[in-house]
């Protein structure tokens, strides 16, 4: 059975519709393997058993009487700690916060459950997503290394996908935060256009900056769980109406020819060499699918942590305002951050959403003369620890966090590992809407990659 909990959601929703293999029993075998290695890996902060099961009998059901349902019917997902859950805890990973059960639930989540996919539980993270490990909740550890981090914010998404604990997550990237653990942890980890999935029902962290997405095992998966969720909501004042193309199963796969634009080499000294190693490896598949490269400079892109920084510091500042005189409950870097946030200039912040709206057509226009932009997702494999946000000796969000600024749809794949084994992700951007697209190209380098599992879960866990 457990073979089963490391297929793909395709695979899994064909077994369903035979009749080879019931919901039930997959959810069973995945709570079974999350408590096996949940000691290793500290990837929940909540189970939710009794509502999965009685989902999954209600899915059973559908398949036995033959009906046509939605491809994410049965399917076990998890969702990190910070989108609502109507009467479920949803702690942000923090004190302040962890006896909260919200009275509805996110726009996301709640598309999902209508459209029958199963909701195993909620997922570790970094505190309130801001880039911190609170002592009181600890670190997610990496299934391919358990003495590494699985990276951050969304950490237990990433570790439980990788696990093979849900065949899905939901995540959310601020600067980073869904596609540099999913680097770390081997998955795929898409951040969306700005705007086209809904964050009604997530907590913030910076409004101007956030993004909810999915953490898949491969890009097929990735695009039927964002085409599930996507859309415009009138709860949600930052929700878009653009459109994404509809996923086509069968032709998902088909060859395309596309150009790829690349950063100049002086942009990309901070790569490790096994980093490197796989960057290069990469841009040969790229040729091998007879894809042609063009070197392009990006404006503006030395200057997008500056805008990171003057966005997202006074706008979680804001955020967390209310619960100043509330210090002790706060990991001590978490709190440090938000008073930083707090003596931020007005000047500064609205300095940093002009510099954001110019840095978004910038990178649109280079999408007149290119289809995506390949660059490495991070400049190295998974540390030990997580680095602290803007940390000048090693910044993690370098490659991804220009992205979180102009909004535009960007993927990272598993392209790799280091003579250690860890993963090494590339990252692949498109422009807005075209996200669909997106991961078809991803799936293309997918197939010219070898796939592993990870070590605790290849033991035979």
């Amino acid at each position: 059975m457990e073979h089963l909990l490391d297929i793909s959601l395709t695979e899994l929703a064909k077994l369903y519709r035979n009749t080879e293999v019931s919901p039930v029993e997959i959810v069973k075998a995945t709570f079974e393997r999350q408590l096996k290695v949940e000691p290793q890996l500290n990837a929940f902060i909540s189970l939710t058993e009794k509502e999965a099961l009685q989902q999954a009998k209600e899915a059973e059901k559908h398949f036995l009487r033959r009906e046509s349902v939605h491809i994410l019917t049965g399917i076990p997902f998890s969702a990190k700690d910070l989108f609502y859950t109507k009467d479920i805890r949803t702690t942000c990973a923090s004190n302040i916060l962890r006896n909260f059960k919200p009275d509805f639930t996110a726009t996301a989540i709640k598309k999902l459950l209508e459209n029958g996919a199963v909701m195993i539980g909620k997922n570790n993270m970094l505190e309130f997503a801001y880039g911190v490990v609170h002592p009181d909740f600890g670190k997610t550890n990496n299934p391919w290394d358990l003495s590494k981090t699985s990276g951050g914010s969304s950490s237990g998404s990433v570790a439980a996908v990788a696990s093979g604990i849900g065949f899905f997550s939901l995540g959310t990237d601020t600067g980073g935060s869904i596609r540099i653990p999913a680097s770390y942890c081997g998955v795929v980890g898409l951040k969306p256009t700005r705007g086209l999935v809904s964050t009604h029902g997530v907590f913030p962290l910076s409004q101007s900056l956030d993004h909810a997405g999915p953490i898949a095992r491969n890009a097929l998966d990735a695009a039927l769980v964002i085409e599930t969720i996507s859309g415009c909501d009138s709860e949600d004042p930052y929700s878009l109406a653009g459109k994404i193309t509809a996923v086509d199963i069968e032709n998902f796969y088909a060859s395309i020819n596309k150009r790829i634009g690349i950063l100049p080499e002086r942009q990309l000294g901070g790569l490790t060499p096994d980093v490197r190693s796989v960057y290069k490896n990469t841009l040969k598949h790229v040729q091998s699918l007879g894809w042609e490269i063009e070197e392009i400079t990006i404006p503006g892109w030395s200057q997008t942590e500056d805008i990171i920084m003057n966005v997202l510091l006074p706008e979680a500042a804001q955020i967390h305002k209310q619960w100043l005189d509330r210090k002790k409950e706060y990991a001590t870097m978490t709190y440090h951050q938000i008073e930083m946030g707090m003596e931020k200039k007005a000047v500064d912040y609205l300095d940093g959403l002009l510099s954001l709206k110019k840095y978004t057509e910038d990178v649109t226009r280079l999408f007149k003369s290119i289809d995506f932009l390949l660059l490495p997702t991070v400049a190295f494999a998974a540390p030990a620890e997580d680095p602290v946000i803007g940390s000048s000796e090693e910044d993690e969000m370098v490659f991804t966090g220009p992205f979180n600024i102009s909004g535009h749809p960007a993927v990272t794949i598993n392209m790799g590992f280091t003579e250690n084994g860890l993963p090494v992700g590339m990252q692949l951007v498109a422009p807005h809407f075209r996200d669909i697209e997106l991961l078809q190209a991803a799936a293309q380098l997918e197939h010219l990659r070898a796939v592993k599992l990870p070590p605790l879960i290849g033991k035979g866990v």
